[in-house]
């Protein structure tokens, strides 16, 4: 038997499926890429970088515009007040012959825009002097320690305030320039800073105090420093603190104070305080008849 030649056997190719497991976010992202334009090709260029100057944080929170706006509201605001009751305090260190001598200074007085009352009493090694002043419109009466009444008289007596004694300080310091450093702000209060550098004759409201207005001019002083303490809810002064040197301290005691035993002794430093109270408040005064 003839035997038959077997035909070759050609495998049959099944087609294969291969899973590609892509990462989702690729995946994702193929699905709904589209074309997209080239980016512009950024060109970097040469810009020149500003200077940074440092600022003070103390300049941003206190400038110097608001010292002038400080100065003005409180000038402002003392040139309106025409009535306060006032307690002065104060001391008058002689220096005799290197021994400095103390001569305590004491005032206290009301003012309104009708009337003024005051006292001034001086203490030397326990001898005590004093005079009293009282002012009704155009009437002047005064007493003083050697006198037991009241009598007419042409001029107040040392310690006596007017009714326009703030204003006068407040044209006399706030009308000044001050830097930052001379105008402190706390909780409640500005204090001012004033001493030599400002003109002399800018101290005569204060001055005369304790001296009149000719003997002012005549005892100048050399050096002075002075601090007004002002409210910063009403812009009113509260207190006032001032310190004098007097070359011819011993002739101004002897001829001001009638410490005739003073008149040749030397420099002479006189501080003051003075603190006001009842600013702006309506009262009364009771001014003294004179004997007729």
């Amino acid at each position: 038997m003839e035997s038959e030649e077997a035909e070759p056997i050609t495998p049959i190719q099944e087609p294969t499926s291969i899973v590609v497991i892509a990462p989702a976010a690729a995946a994702e992202e193929n699905k709904h890429s589209v074309a997209l334009s080239p980016s512009p090709i950024s060109i970097a260029t040469s810009v020149p970088i500003p200077t940074v100057t440092p600022v003070n944080i103390k300049e941003i929170l206190k400038p110097e515009v608001e010292d002038k706006t400080l100065q003005e509201k409180t000038l402002d605001s003392v040139s309106k007040i025409n009535s306060f009751k006032y307690i002065l305090e104060g001391i008058a260190r002689v220096d005799a012959g290197g021994i400095l001598i103390g001569v305590p200074l004491s005032a206290s007085g009301a003012v309104t825009s009708f009337a003024s009352l005051s006292k001034f009493e001086a203490n030397l090694l326990g001898i005590g002097l004093y005079v009293e002043s009282a002012k009704s419109g155009d009437n002047i009466y005064t007493r003083e320690s050697s006198l037991q009444e009241w009598e007419d008289s042409q001029n107040l007596g040392i310690g006596h305030i007017s009714d326009d004694f703030l204003k006068a300080v407040g044209d006399s310091f706030l009308k000044s320039d001050l830097s930052g450093r001379d105008i402190l702000t706390t909780q409640g209060k500005i204090t001012f800073l004033f001493n030599d550098s400002g003109p002399i004759g800018s101290v005569t409201p204060l001055f005369e105090l304790i001296a009149t207005e000719e003997e002012a001019r005549r005892f100048s002083p050399e050096k002075w420093e002075v601090i007004l303490e002002v409210d910063s809810d009403n812009y009113e002064i509260s207190k006032i603190t001032s310190h004098f040197s007097l070359s011819n301290g011993g002739q101004f005691l002897s001829e001001v104070f009638g410490m005739e035993g003073l008149s040749g002794v030397g420099s002479t430093d006189v501080e003051l305080v003075i603190r006001f109270s009842q600013v702006g408040e309506d009262f009364s005064i009771v001014i003294p008849q004179p004997a007729r």
